[in-house]
């Protein structure tokens, strides 16, 4: 069975067991690396990263593939963007072909970095560290855990809604519905009847889980976590690896 989009996939991995402060650490180094990158050869280099990065993490390739399905045609329009640039300015063809793909490569690449965070990562972990990284800022008045508290909540409900939206699709195509002819105003006349029903369960959804919390008298003080966050050598040796390897690409 195939995971929905973005959800959070256990193996027990190393890379699961990482604190997830960690994991935002070194997400951050290696996004700002591979962003920062100039050349096809180091951009590869962090191509071929990403892929020990699944396999250390021991994921499918078809979960990850799927996450990164809507990366590829952002990637597409970000060649086909750039190559008509270049062309435009008068540049030779294969240049504007190479330069296209050099920067939808590294697009994609970036992206599929960040979407490594979920997948290793469960949402509820993930609101805890935000939590924990922003409660410095509580002291001015900054709202830390309602942030995190929208962030893990958001996590938690996108493969939902994802899986509804295909749930809604899949029942009117039943009906005779069709999304995929015409122009493009068209098709997006023609998703209204997916847009409706998916904006009265999101709201119905939410209204569901704000009546939940304020049955239960849900506040955000004292809460207590079942697995408190813990930083180990692991998690230092991680992100101390990612600057090393971030910092030896910026200089060299």
């Amino acid at each position: 069975m195939v995971k929905p989009l973005g959800q959070y996939v256990p193996t027990g991995s190393p890379v699961h067991r990482l604190d997830p402060r960690a994991k935002l650490f070194s997400l951050l180094l290696l996004v700002s690396a591979v962003f920062t990158s100039k050349t096809p050869l180091s951009l590869g280099v962090w191509g071929l990263a990403l892929v020990g990065l699944v396999a250390l993490a021991r994921l499918p390739w078809r979960s990850v593939l799927r996450s990164c399905r809507p990366i590829f045609w952002l990637a597409a329009f970000t060649f086909l963007f750039n190559t008509g640039t270049l062309l435009r300015n008068g540049g030779p063809l294969l240049p504007a072909l190479l330069g296209g793909g050099f920067v939808a490569f590294r697009l994609l690449v970036l992206m599929a970095f960040a979407v490594l965070l979920p997948l290793t990562t469960a949402p509820l972990e993930l609101a805890d560290a935000l939590e924990a990284l922003l409660l410095p800022l509580s002291r001015f008045g900054f709202p830390a855990h309602e942030c995190a508290l929208m962030v893990g909540m958001t996590l938690r409900f996108i493969p939902l809604l994802m899986e509804e939206t295909d749930r809604i699709t899949r029942a009117q195509l039943s009906r005779g519905a069709r999304l995929d002819q015409g122009g493009v105003f068209r098709r997006v006349m023609a998703f209204l009847p997916v847009l409706i029903p998916l904006f009265v369960i999101i709201f119905r959804r939410a209204d569901e889980m704000a009546l939940a919390m304020e049955a239960r008298g849900y506040d955000g003080q004292g809460r207590t976590r079942r697995h408190p966050l813990c930083w180990r050598r692991a998690d230092t040796g991680a992100v101390l690896l990612c600057g090393a390897l971030s910092a030896a690409f910026f200089l060299f």
